[in-house]
């Protein structure tokens, strides 16, 4: 077990009916968080302003306070199960315990990932705690934090809140891991597309530029056949013109039997 699994936020019984032992322990099991209201508490009873408070372990849990590390906090949160209504006739022990009850929930909220642990030896605030129903969020009693330190065991509920909270974090990076893996299938085969489109107007690209050649070449056959008939049937018909033309052009003379066979016979 990690420590940054859980939190643990420590009630005002669970200091005053105990000792300097008891908050040791609780201490070396991992991060304490004092509710705000808990602290002003703590110092209202040790500068004797509560009557039925213990003021002797107030003043040493508050001289120990620094050595312990534990941190004050002032978070809070509203829920509907602990208003405090201005018609209920409520004791003072009554309404601290709805103000710590507050806290606890403030706790959970800032920190859904971890399991929040309130430590109090009230009962009746275990039990509101358990009734809330919250993932991450449980009460135990100082005894039972204090064997929880001895023997580095966690008590049931805060090993099933773990267990939970883990599943719940492994079933939160699956999917999000899963997730990329859809999205990018229509993207694959987008691009797929695009490549199939590209080749295809390659392979049209390329069968247009064959077909174009072919006919250049056709052309030009029929163009130097066409010259030729002109040619030879010019040569026939005004052989002295066609041999002043055939000069000034400067290819090479024509072969005479050509130019001969044709010319009649001047001894007949």
């Amino acid at each position: 077990m990690y420590e940054s699994t859980y939190l643990l936020l420590v009630e005002t019984s669970a200091i005053i009916e105990t000792d300097p032992n008891t908050w040791q322990a609780i201490a070396k099991l991992g991060e304490c968080l004092l509710p705000e209201i808990v602290a002003i508490e703590i110092k209202n009873i040790a500068d004797g302003k509560v009557a039925d408070g213990n003021d002797s372990a107030a003043k040493e849990f508050r001289s120990l306070l620094p050595k312990l590390n534990w941190q004050i906090t002032p978070l809070i949160a509203k829920h509907p199960d602990l208003l405090i209504r201005t018609t209920q006739n409520l004791s003072r022990k009554t309404k601290l315990m709805m103000n710590v009850a507050q806290g606890a929930v403030g706790v959970a909220n800032a920190h859904p990932q971890k399991c929040v642990v309130l430590i109090s030896n009230e009962i009746s605030l275990r039990d509101r705690i358990a009734k809330l129903g919250y993932k991450n969020l449980c009460a135990i009693p100082s005894a039972i934090a204090r064997q929880w330190s001895r023997t580095d065991q966690a008590p049931p509920i805060v090993q099933q809140l773990i267990k939970q909270l883990q599943e719940q974090a492994e079933q939160t990076v699956l999917q999000s891991s899963l997730q990329p893996a859809i999205n990018l299938k229509p993207a694959i085969n987008t691009e797929n597309s695009k490549f199939s489109h590209l080749d295809a107007n390659i392979q049209i690209s390329n069968s247009n530029h064959r077909q174009t050649a072919i006919n250049l070449v056709k052309f030009g056959l029929t163009t130097i056949f066409l010259a030729t008939i002109l040619l030879f049937g010019w040569r026939l018909a005004q052989p002295q013109q066609f041999q002043q033309f055939w000069g000034k052009t400067g290819l090479p003379s024509l072969p005479k039997i050509l130019i001969d066979s044709h010319q009649p016979n001047k001894n007949q």
